[in-house]
Protein backbone atom coordinates (compact mmCIF):
# COMPACT_ATOMS: atom_id res chain seq x y z
CA UNK A 1 0.00 0.00 0.00
CA UNK A 2 1.12 3.55 -0.70
CA UNK A 3 0.96 6.00 2.19
CA UNK A 4 1.49 9.19 0.10
CA UNK A 5 -0.21 12.56 0.76
CA UNK A 6 -3.61 11.78 -0.70
CA UNK A 7 -6.69 11.95 1.50
CA UNK A 8 -7.44 8.30 0.73
CA UNK A 9 -10.71 6.44 0.82
CA UNK A 10 -11.93 8.47 3.80
CA UNK A 11 -11.70 11.66 1.76
CA UNK A 12 -13.79 10.10 -1.00
CA UNK A 13 -16.71 9.64 1.39
CA UNK A 14 -16.20 12.92 3.29
CA UNK A 15 -16.68 15.16 0.26
CA UNK A 16 -20.14 13.73 -0.48
CA UNK A 17 -21.58 15.88 2.31
CA UNK A 18 -20.76 19.03 0.34
CA UNK A 19 -23.47 18.08 -2.11
CA UNK A 20 -25.95 19.34 0.47
CA UNK A 21 -25.12 22.89 -0.57
CA UNK A 22 -24.81 22.24 -4.31
CA UNK A 23 -27.46 23.61 -6.66
CA UNK A 24 -29.22 20.95 -8.75
CA UNK A 25 -28.38 22.36 -12.13
CA UNK A 26 -25.92 21.40 -14.82
CA UNK A 27 -22.57 23.15 -15.13
CA UNK A 28 -22.75 26.18 -17.44
CA UNK A 29 -21.86 25.40 -21.04
CA UNK A 30 -19.10 27.91 -21.65
CA UNK A 31 -15.56 27.74 -22.84
CA UNK A 32 -14.05 29.14 -19.63
CA UNK A 33 -12.51 26.55 -17.30
CA UNK A 34 -14.96 25.26 -14.69
CA UNK A 35 -14.71 26.30 -11.07
CA UNK A 36 -13.03 23.38 -9.36
CA UNK A 37 -12.47 24.86 -5.89
CA UNK A 38 -12.50 22.48 -2.98
CA UNK A 39 -15.84 23.85 -1.63
CA UNK A 40 -18.02 23.58 -4.73
CA UNK A 41 -19.60 20.45 -6.18
CA UNK A 42 -20.21 20.77 -9.89
CA UNK A 43 -22.80 18.76 -11.77
CA UNK A 44 -20.85 17.89 -14.87
CA UNK A 45 -23.67 15.88 -16.41
CA UNK A 46 -27.18 14.57 -15.65
CA UNK A 47 -30.04 13.68 -17.98
CA UNK A 48 -32.63 15.00 -15.55
CA UNK A 49 -32.70 17.18 -12.46
CA UNK A 50 -35.78 17.71 -10.28
CA UNK A 51 -36.83 18.93 -6.87
CA UNK A 52 -39.94 17.29 -5.44
CA UNK A 53 -41.64 16.39 -2.18
CA UNK A 54 -41.72 12.75 -1.07
CA UNK A 55 -43.67 11.86 2.09
CA UNK A 56 -43.65 15.50 3.07
CA UNK A 57 -39.88 15.90 2.68
CA UNK A 58 -38.15 17.92 -0.04
CA UNK A 59 -35.98 15.71 -2.23
CA UNK A 60 -33.48 16.77 -4.86
CA UNK A 61 -32.92 14.20 -7.59
CA UNK A 62 -30.47 13.76 -10.43
CA UNK A 63 -30.99 10.86 -12.83
CA UNK A 64 -29.33 9.40 -15.91
CA UNK A 65 -25.57 9.51 -16.49
CA UNK A 66 -24.93 11.52 -13.32
CA UNK A 67 -21.40 12.95 -13.23
CA UNK A 68 -20.26 15.22 -10.39
CA UNK A 69 -16.96 16.94 -9.62
CA UNK A 70 -15.53 18.56 -6.52
CA UNK A 71 -11.91 19.63 -6.84
CA UNK A 72 -9.96 16.57 -7.91
CA UNK A 73 -12.74 14.19 -6.90
CA UNK A 74 -15.21 12.79 -9.46
CA UNK A 75 -18.38 10.75 -9.07
CA UNK A 76 -20.47 8.78 -11.56
CA UNK A 77 -23.82 7.11 -10.84
CA UNK A 78 -27.16 6.31 -12.46
CA UNK A 79 -29.05 8.33 -9.85
CA UNK A 80 -28.45 10.74 -6.95
CA UNK A 81 -31.01 11.74 -4.29
CA UNK A 82 -30.62 14.36 -1.56
CA UNK A 83 -33.09 14.22 1.36
CA UNK A 84 -32.87 17.77 2.65
CA UNK A 85 -34.54 17.35 6.07
CA UNK A 86 -32.80 14.11 6.98
CA UNK A 87 -29.48 15.33 5.67
CA UNK A 88 -28.96 12.16 3.65
CA UNK A 89 -27.64 11.55 0.15
CA UNK A 90 -28.07 8.33 -1.83
CA UNK A 91 -26.23 7.35 -5.00
CA UNK A 92 -27.48 4.29 -6.88
CA UNK A 93 -26.45 2.28 -9.90
CA UNK A 94 -22.81 1.67 -10.85
CA UNK A 95 -21.52 4.24 -8.39
CA UNK A 96 -17.89 5.15 -8.92
CA UNK A 97 -15.91 7.76 -7.01
CA UNK A 98 -12.35 8.71 -7.97
CA UNK A 99 -10.05 10.98 -5.99
CA UNK A 100 -6.60 11.32 -7.55
CA UNK A 101 -5.29 7.73 -7.50
CA UNK A 102 -7.93 6.39 -5.08
CA UNK A 103 -11.29 5.05 -6.17
CA UNK A 104 -14.44 3.45 -4.75
CA UNK A 105 -17.15 1.63 -6.67
CA UNK A 106 -20.39 0.05 -5.40
CA UNK A 107 -24.01 -0.54 -6.35
CA UNK A 108 -25.21 2.01 -3.77
CA UNK A 109 -23.56 4.67 -1.61
CA UNK A 110 -25.34 6.42 1.30
CA UNK A 111 -24.13 9.43 3.26
CA UNK A 112 -25.64 10.83 6.49
CA UNK A 113 -24.47 14.39 7.11
CA UNK A 114 -25.72 14.31 10.71
CA UNK A 115 -23.66 11.31 11.84
CA UNK A 116 -20.98 11.88 9.21
CA UNK A 117 -21.19 8.20 8.29
CA UNK A 118 -20.96 6.90 4.73
CA UNK A 119 -22.16 3.44 3.72
CA UNK A 120 -21.49 1.52 0.52
CA UNK A 121 -23.36 -1.66 -0.43
CA UNK A 122 -23.17 -4.18 -3.23
CA UNK A 123 -19.95 -5.18 -4.96
CA UNK A 124 -17.87 -2.68 -2.98
CA UNK A 125 -14.38 -2.20 -4.38
CA UNK A 126 -11.73 0.25 -3.20
CA UNK A 127 -8.24 0.80 -4.56
CA UNK A 128 -5.36 3.21 -4.07
CA UNK A 129 -3.53 1.99 -7.16
CA UNK A 130 -1.47 -0.54 -5.25
CA UNK A 131 -4.07 -2.38 -3.15
CA UNK A 132 -7.56 -3.62 -4.01
CA UNK A 133 -10.21 -4.13 -1.32
CA UNK A 134 -13.39 -6.12 -2.07
CA UNK A 135 -16.38 -6.39 0.26
CA UNK A 136 -20.18 -6.83 0.12
CA UNK A 137 -20.54 -3.61 2.11
CA UNK A 138 -18.54 -0.99 3.97
CA UNK A 139 -18.97 1.90 6.41
CA UNK A 140 -16.90 5.04 6.79
CA UNK A 141 -16.98 7.12 9.99
CA UNK A 142 -15.81 10.58 8.99
CA UNK A 143 -15.15 11.90 12.49
CA UNK A 144 -12.97 8.91 13.38
CA UNK A 145 -11.59 8.57 9.84
CA UNK A 146 -12.33 4.87 10.14
CA UNK A 147 -13.55 2.40 7.50
CA UNK A 148 -15.39 -0.72 8.64
CA UNK A 149 -16.28 -3.95 6.83
CA UNK A 150 -18.62 -6.32 8.68
CA UNK A 151 -19.73 -8.74 5.97
CA UNK A 152 -16.38 -10.08 4.88
CA UNK A 153 -13.42 -8.36 3.24
CA UNK A 154 -10.66 -9.30 0.80
CA UNK A 155 -7.51 -7.24 0.29
CA UNK A 156 -5.21 -7.92 -2.68
CA UNK A 157 -1.89 -6.39 -3.65
CA UNK A 158 0.92 -7.47 -5.95
CA UNK A 159 2.45 -9.81 -3.35
CA UNK A 160 -0.40 -11.15 -1.20
CA UNK A 161 -4.11 -11.72 -0.63
CA UNK A 162 -5.80 -11.26 2.74
CA UNK A 163 -9.29 -12.51 3.61
CA UNK A 164 -11.31 -12.16 6.81
CA UNK A 165 -14.89 -12.06 8.04
CA UNK A 166 -14.54 -8.40 9.08
CA UNK A 167 -12.05 -5.56 9.18
CA UNK A 168 -11.42 -1.91 10.03
CA UNK A 169 -9.01 0.74 8.76
CA UNK A 170 -8.00 4.01 10.47
CA UNK A 171 -6.80 6.34 7.72
CA UNK A 172 -4.91 8.83 9.94
CA UNK A 173 -3.05 6.10 11.83
CA UNK A 174 -2.72 4.01 8.68
CA UNK A 175 -3.67 1.05 10.84
CA UNK A 176 -5.74 -1.93 9.66
CA UNK A 177 -7.37 -4.59 11.85
CA UNK A 178 -8.81 -7.78 10.36
CA UNK A 179 -10.66 -10.30 12.50
CA UNK A 180 -12.54 -13.54 12.13
CA UNK A 181 -10.84 -16.42 10.26
CA UNK A 182 -8.07 -14.19 8.93
CA UNK A 183 -5.94 -15.73 6.19
CA UNK A 184 -3.03 -14.06 4.41
CA UNK A 185 -1.55 -15.79 1.36
CA UNK A 186 1.76 -14.53 -0.04
CA UNK A 187 4.13 -15.89 -2.64
CA UNK A 188 6.37 -17.67 -0.13
CA UNK A 189 4.21 -17.85 3.00
CA UNK A 190 0.73 -17.89 4.48
CA UNK A 191 -0.71 -16.87 7.83
CA UNK A 192 -3.91 -17.80 9.65
CA UNK A 193 -5.17 -16.17 12.87
CA UNK A 194 -8.24 -14.96 14.72
CA UNK A 195 -7.15 -11.35 14.17
CA UNK A 196 -4.36 -9.39 12.47
CA UNK A 197 -3.35 -5.76 13.04
CA UNK A 198 -1.20 -4.14 10.35
CA UNK A 199 0.54 -0.73 10.36
CA UNK A 200 1.07 0.48 6.78
CA UNK A 201 3.87 2.99 7.44
CA UNK A 202 6.07 0.71 9.57
CA UNK A 203 4.97 -2.56 7.92
CA UNK A 204 4.57 -4.11 11.37
CA UNK A 205 1.95 -6.84 11.85
CA UNK A 206 0.51 -8.34 15.04
CA UNK A 207 -1.53 -11.57 14.79
CA UNK A 208 -3.48 -13.04 17.72
CA UNK A 209 -5.46 -16.17 18.45
CA UNK A 210 -4.71 -19.64 17.01
CA UNK A 211 -1.86 -18.26 14.91
CA UNK A 212 -0.40 -20.48 12.20
CA UNK A 213 2.36 -19.45 9.79
CA UNK A 214 3.75 -21.48 6.92
CA UNK A 215 6.87 -20.36 5.07
CA UNK A 216 8.33 -21.99 1.96
CA UNK A 217 12.11 -22.12 1.67
CA UNK A 218 14.64 -20.05 3.60
CA UNK A 219 15.08 -17.15 1.20
CA UNK A 220 13.99 -13.56 1.61
CA UNK A 221 10.91 -12.28 -0.19
CA UNK A 222 12.85 -11.14 -3.24
CA UNK A 223 14.40 -14.53 -3.92
CA UNK A 224 12.92 -17.68 -5.40
CA UNK A 225 11.67 -19.87 -2.52
CA UNK A 226 13.40 -23.21 -2.03
CA UNK A 227 10.70 -25.79 -2.69
CA UNK A 228 12.57 -28.43 -0.67
CA UNK A 229 12.17 -26.60 2.66
CA UNK A 230 9.01 -25.75 4.63
CA UNK A 231 8.72 -24.07 8.05
CA UNK A 232 5.54 -24.22 10.17
CA UNK A 233 4.94 -22.01 13.22
CA UNK A 234 2.14 -22.33 15.78
CA UNK A 235 1.24 -20.13 18.76
CA UNK A 236 -1.27 -17.70 20.21
CA UNK A 237 0.38 -14.42 19.22
CA UNK A 238 2.78 -13.46 16.45
CA UNK A 239 4.60 -10.18 15.83
CA UNK A 240 6.40 -9.38 12.59
CA UNK A 241 8.58 -6.37 11.76
CA UNK A 242 9.47 -7.10 8.16
CA UNK A 243 11.73 -4.10 7.39
CA UNK A 244 13.95 -4.94 10.37
CA UNK A 245 13.81 -8.69 9.80
CA UNK A 246 12.31 -9.47 13.22
CA UNK A 247 9.47 -11.79 14.19
CA UNK A 248 8.15 -13.33 17.40
CA UNK A 249 5.74 -16.14 18.32
CA UNK A 250 4.38 -16.39 21.86
CA UNK A 251 2.40 -18.74 24.14
CA UNK A 252 3.25 -22.43 23.67
CA UNK A 253 5.11 -21.66 20.45
CA UNK A 254 6.08 -24.54 18.16
CA UNK A 255 8.42 -24.49 15.16
CA UNK A 256 8.53 -27.34 12.65
CA UNK A 257 11.12 -27.16 9.90
CA UNK A 258 11.09 -29.78 7.15
CA UNK A 259 13.92 -30.02 4.67
CA UNK A 260 14.30 -32.62 1.92
CA UNK A 261 17.86 -33.93 2.02
CA UNK A 262 18.29 -35.08 -1.57
CA UNK A 263 22.09 -35.15 -1.31
CA UNK A 264 22.10 -37.89 1.33
CA UNK A 265 22.85 -41.46 0.38
CA UNK A 266 19.52 -42.39 1.94
CA UNK A 267 17.30 -39.39 1.00
CA UNK A 268 14.97 -38.34 3.80
CA UNK A 269 13.11 -35.43 5.37
CA UNK A 270 15.40 -33.65 7.84
CA UNK A 271 13.13 -32.42 10.65
CA UNK A 272 13.74 -29.78 13.32
CA UNK A 273 11.23 -29.29 16.15
CA UNK A 274 11.48 -26.50 18.74
CA UNK A 275 8.80 -25.85 21.36
CA UNK A 276 9.00 -22.99 23.89
CA UNK A 277 7.04 -20.28 25.65
CA UNK A 278 8.40 -17.76 23.13
CA UNK A 279 10.28 -17.88 19.83
CA UNK A 280 12.05 -14.84 18.36
CA UNK A 281 13.55 -14.89 14.87
CA UNK A 282 15.82 -12.41 13.10
CA UNK A 283 17.70 -12.36 9.82
CA UNK A 284 20.71 -10.37 8.68
CA UNK A 285 22.70 -11.10 5.56
CA UNK A 286 23.46 -14.86 5.59
CA UNK A 287 22.67 -15.28 9.32
CA UNK A 288 19.33 -16.58 10.52
CA UNK A 289 18.90 -16.47 14.31
CA UNK A 290 16.18 -18.06 16.42
CA UNK A 291 15.96 -17.36 20.16
CA UNK A 292 13.75 -19.66 22.21
CA UNK A 293 12.82 -18.74 25.79
CA UNK A 294 10.96 -20.62 28.52
CA UNK A 295 10.91 -24.44 28.87
CA UNK A 296 12.64 -24.93 25.53
CA UNK A 297 12.52 -28.41 23.98
CA UNK A 298 14.39 -29.41 20.81
CA UNK A 299 14.21 -32.55 18.71
CA UNK A 300 16.29 -33.24 15.64
CA UNK A 301 17.81 -36.29 14.03
CA UNK A 302 20.53 -37.53 16.41
CA UNK A 303 19.96 -34.71 18.93
CA UNK A 304 17.41 -33.70 21.57
CA UNK A 305 17.68 -31.09 24.32
CA UNK A 306 16.00 -29.06 27.05
CA UNK A 307 16.97 -25.66 28.46
CA UNK A 308 15.50 -22.43 29.79
CA UNK A 309 16.75 -20.52 26.75
CA UNK A 310 18.35 -21.37 23.42
CA UNK A 311 20.05 -19.36 20.66
CA UNK A 312 19.89 -21.18 17.32
CA UNK A 313 21.99 -19.66 14.51
CA UNK A 314 22.05 -20.89 10.93
CA UNK A 315 24.60 -19.66 8.41
CA UNK A 316 24.87 -20.64 4.76
CA UNK A 317 28.28 -20.24 3.16
CA UNK A 318 29.15 -20.67 -0.50
CA UNK A 319 32.29 -22.79 -0.92
CA UNK A 320 33.99 -24.60 -3.79
CA UNK A 321 34.82 -28.27 -4.07
CA UNK A 322 38.02 -29.80 -5.48
CA UNK A 323 36.79 -29.18 -9.02
CA UNK A 324 36.02 -25.53 -8.35
CA UNK A 325 32.25 -26.00 -8.36
CA UNK A 326 30.20 -23.82 -6.04
CA UNK A 327 28.35 -25.52 -3.20
CA UNK A 328 26.41 -24.24 -0.22
CA UNK A 329 27.51 -25.28 3.26
CA UNK A 330 24.81 -25.06 5.95
CA UNK A 331 26.14 -24.55 9.48
CA UNK A 332 23.88 -24.64 12.55
CA UNK A 333 25.15 -23.33 15.89
CA UNK A 334 22.95 -24.16 18.90
CA UNK A 335 23.70 -22.60 22.31
CA UNK A 336 21.73 -23.70 25.37
CA UNK A 337 21.61 -21.75 28.66
CA UNK A 338 20.33 -22.20 32.22
CA UNK A 339 20.19 -25.85 33.25
CA UNK A 340 20.66 -27.23 29.75
CA UNK A 341 20.64 -30.95 29.10
CA UNK A 342 21.14 -32.74 25.78
CA UNK A 343 20.94 -36.28 24.43
CA UNK A 344 23.04 -37.82 21.65
CA UNK A 345 22.09 -41.43 20.93
CA UNK A 346 22.61 -43.19 24.32
CA UNK A 347 24.60 -40.28 25.78
CA UNK A 348 23.22 -37.55 28.06
CA UNK A 349 25.20 -34.30 28.55
CA UNK A 350 24.64 -31.40 30.97
CA UNK A 351 26.51 -28.33 32.25
CA UNK A 352 26.25 -24.57 32.73
CA UNK A 353 26.07 -23.96 28.97
CA UNK A 354 26.01 -26.32 25.96
CA UNK A 355 27.04 -25.48 22.42
CA UNK A 356 26.27 -27.86 19.57
CA UNK A 357 27.53 -27.31 16.00
CA UNK A 358 25.88 -29.12 13.09
CA UNK A 359 27.08 -29.22 9.50
CA UNK A 360 24.95 -30.43 6.63
CA UNK A 361 22.17 -31.41 9.03
CA UNK A 362 24.43 -33.66 11.17
CA UNK A 363 26.00 -33.08 14.59
CA UNK A 364 29.69 -32.13 14.25
CA UNK A 365 30.89 -30.97 17.69
CA UNK A 366 29.82 -30.28 21.27
CA UNK A 367 31.27 -27.82 23.80
CA UNK A 368 30.18 -27.68 27.46
CA UNK A 369 31.32 -24.78 29.64
CA UNK A 370 31.14 -25.18 33.42
CA UNK A 371 29.99 -28.15 35.52
CA UNK A 372 30.22 -30.57 32.60
CA UNK A 373 28.69 -34.01 33.19
CA UNK A 374 28.20 -36.94 30.82
CA UNK A 375 26.16 -40.09 31.42
CA UNK A 376 25.87 -42.96 28.99
CA UNK A 377 23.82 -46.11 29.40
CA UNK A 378 25.78 -49.27 28.70
CA UNK A 379 23.13 -51.37 26.98
CA UNK A 380 25.03 -54.62 27.61
CA UNK A 381 25.49 -54.10 31.36
CA UNK A 382 22.48 -51.81 31.88
CA UNK A 383 24.70 -49.46 33.88
CA UNK A 384 25.54 -45.76 33.55
CA UNK A 385 29.06 -44.76 32.51
CA UNK A 386 29.93 -41.32 33.94
CA UNK A 387 32.33 -38.49 33.15
CA UNK A 388 32.61 -35.00 34.65
CA UNK A 389 34.95 -32.00 34.76
CA UNK A 390 34.99 -28.24 34.41
CA UNK A 391 34.64 -28.19 30.62
CA UNK A 392 34.03 -30.69 27.81
CA UNK A 393 34.69 -30.95 24.08
CA UNK A 394 32.95 -33.63 22.02
CA UNK A 395 33.50 -34.67 18.39
CA UNK A 396 31.04 -36.51 16.16
CA UNK A 397 31.10 -38.27 12.83
CA UNK A 398 27.89 -38.84 10.83
CA UNK A 399 25.83 -37.95 13.93
CA UNK A 400 27.66 -40.62 15.95
CA UNK A 401 29.73 -39.69 19.03
CA UNK A 402 33.47 -40.37 18.53
CA UNK A 403 35.33 -38.56 21.34
CA UNK A 404 34.70 -36.76 24.64
CA UNK A 405 37.55 -34.74 26.17
CA UNK A 406 36.93 -33.45 29.73
CA UNK A 407 39.10 -31.24 31.95
CA UNK A 408 40.42 -29.84 34.10
CA UNK A 409 39.40 -31.59 37.35
CA UNK A 410 38.22 -34.59 35.36
CA UNK A 411 36.57 -37.60 37.02
CA UNK A 412 35.11 -40.78 35.56
CA UNK A 413 33.29 -43.93 36.56
CA UNK A 414 33.18 -46.73 34.07
CA UNK A 415 32.06 -50.31 34.38
CA UNK A 416 33.90 -53.39 33.12
CA UNK A 417 32.63 -56.57 31.54
CA UNK A 418 34.08 -60.02 30.99
CA UNK A 419 32.36 -62.47 28.67
CA UNK A 420 29.44 -60.00 28.46
CA UNK A 421 28.98 -60.15 32.24
CA UNK A 422 29.58 -57.38 34.83
CA UNK A 423 33.12 -57.37 36.22
CA UNK A 424 33.31 -54.42 38.62
CA UNK A 425 34.08 -50.79 37.97
CA UNK A 426 36.80 -48.13 38.03
CA UNK A 427 36.74 -44.62 39.50
CA UNK A 428 39.32 -42.38 37.87
CA UNK A 429 40.45 -38.77 38.35
CA UNK A 430 43.03 -36.55 36.70
CA UNK A 431 43.64 -33.25 35.00
CA UNK A 432 42.08 -34.54 31.78
CA UNK A 433 40.18 -37.68 30.74
CA UNK A 434 39.29 -38.72 27.18
CA UNK A 435 36.49 -41.16 26.26
CA UNK A 436 36.58 -42.70 22.77
CA UNK A 437 33.54 -44.31 21.17
CA UNK A 438 32.74 -46.63 18.30
CA UNK A 439 29.21 -46.81 17.03
CA UNK A 440 28.16 -44.66 19.98
CA UNK A 441 29.55 -47.19 22.50
CA UNK A 442 32.44 -46.45 24.89
CA UNK A 443 35.51 -48.41 23.75
CA UNK A 444 38.58 -46.70 25.21
CA UNK A 445 39.49 -44.41 28.12
CA UNK A 446 42.63 -42.33 28.45
CA UNK A 447 43.78 -40.22 31.41
CA UNK A 448 46.32 -37.38 31.16
CA UNK A 449 48.37 -35.80 33.96
CA UNK A 450 47.90 -36.56 37.64
CA UNK A 451 45.90 -39.73 37.09
CA UNK A 452 44.59 -41.60 40.12
CA UNK A 453 42.19 -44.53 40.07
CA UNK A 454 40.51 -47.25 42.09
CA UNK A 455 39.24 -50.59 40.85
CA UNK A 456 36.22 -52.15 42.61
CA UNK A 457 35.55 -55.83 42.05
CA UNK A 458 31.94 -56.69 41.28
CA UNK A 459 31.23 -57.88 44.81
CA UNK A 460 32.73 -54.71 46.34
CA UNK A 461 31.02 -52.08 44.20
CA UNK A 462 29.60 -49.26 46.37
CA UNK A 463 25.82 -49.29 46.65
CA UNK A 464 25.71 -45.75 45.24
CA UNK A 465 28.54 -45.67 42.74
CA UNK A 466 28.05 -42.15 41.37
CA UNK A 467 29.99 -38.97 40.69
CA UNK A 468 29.04 -35.78 42.54
CA UNK A 469 27.08 -34.29 39.59
CA UNK A 470 25.29 -37.50 38.70
CA UNK A 471 22.00 -37.11 36.86
CA UNK A 472 20.31 -39.60 34.56
CA UNK A 473 16.94 -38.41 33.27
CA UNK A 474 15.95 -40.25 30.08
CA UNK A 475 12.28 -39.58 30.86
CA UNK A 476 12.88 -35.84 30.21
CA UNK A 477 14.23 -36.45 26.72
CA UNK A 478 11.99 -34.66 24.17
CA UNK A 479 10.41 -36.93 21.57
CA UNK A 480 8.98 -35.82 18.24
CA UNK A 481 5.63 -37.44 19.05
CA UNK A 482 5.25 -35.47 22.31
CA UNK A 483 6.28 -32.14 20.76
CA UNK A 484 3.76 -32.62 17.94
CA UNK A 485 0.96 -33.65 20.30
CA UNK A 486 -1.40 -30.68 19.81
CA UNK A 487 -4.69 -30.33 17.96
CA UNK A 488 -3.60 -27.67 15.47
CA UNK A 489 -0.62 -29.59 14.06
CA UNK A 490 -1.81 -32.68 12.10
CA UNK A 491 -3.64 -30.94 9.23
CA UNK A 492 -0.94 -28.37 8.31
CA UNK A 493 1.86 -30.88 8.86
CA UNK A 494 0.29 -33.51 6.61
CA UNK A 495 -0.38 -30.88 3.93
CA UNK A 496 3.24 -29.67 4.06
CA UNK A 497 4.56 -33.21 3.70
CA UNK A 498 2.23 -33.84 0.77
CA UNK A 499 3.51 -30.69 -0.92
CA UNK A 500 7.10 -31.86 -0.56
CA UNK A 501 6.12 -35.17 -2.09
CA UNK A 502 4.19 -33.48 -4.92
CA UNK A 503 7.26 -31.43 -5.81
CA UNK A 504 9.17 -34.63 -6.39
CA UNK A 505 11.03 -34.54 -3.10
CA UNK A 506 11.72 -37.81 -1.27
CA UNK A 507 10.16 -38.82 2.04
CA UNK A 508 11.71 -40.79 4.87
CA UNK A 509 9.44 -43.80 4.57
CA UNK A 510 6.15 -45.13 3.34
CA UNK A 511 3.01 -45.22 5.42
CA UNK A 512 4.42 -43.19 8.35
CA UNK A 513 4.97 -39.46 8.72
CA UNK A 514 8.66 -38.61 8.11
CA UNK A 515 8.51 -36.09 10.95
CA UNK A 516 7.42 -38.47 13.69
CA UNK A 517 9.93 -41.30 13.73
CA UNK A 518 11.06 -42.69 17.06
CA UNK A 519 14.00 -40.81 18.63
CA UNK A 520 17.22 -42.76 19.03
CA UNK A 521 17.80 -44.54 22.31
Amino acid sequence: MRSGTRRGWGGILCWIGLLLVAAVRPAPAQEAPPDTTQDVVLIRQADRGTRQVEDGEPVRRLAGHVHLQQGETYLWADEARQYEQRGEIVFRGDVRIVERGDSLSADTVFYDSNTKVGRARGRVELTDGDVLVFAPSGLYFTREKRAQFEEGVTMVDSASTLRSRAGQYWSEEKRAVFYGDVRLDARASRLEADSVTYFRETEVADARGHVFIERFGDTDAGDQPDSSAVTLLFGERAYNDDPNGLSRMEVDALLIQLRADTAAADPSIDTLLIRADRLEASRRDSLRRLIAVGDVQIWQRGFAARADSVVYDRIERVTRDELGREQTERIEDVRLFRQPIGWFEQTQVSGDTLRVTRRGGRTDSLIVRGQAFVAQRDTLLDRIQQLQGRHLVGLFEQDSLRRLDVGPNAEAIYYLAEDDRPNGGVQLSGDRIVFRFEGGTLKRIRGLRGIEGTYYPEELLPASFQLSRYRWEPERRPADTSLLDREDVPGPLDAALERLQARGRPTSGEGASPAVSDPPG
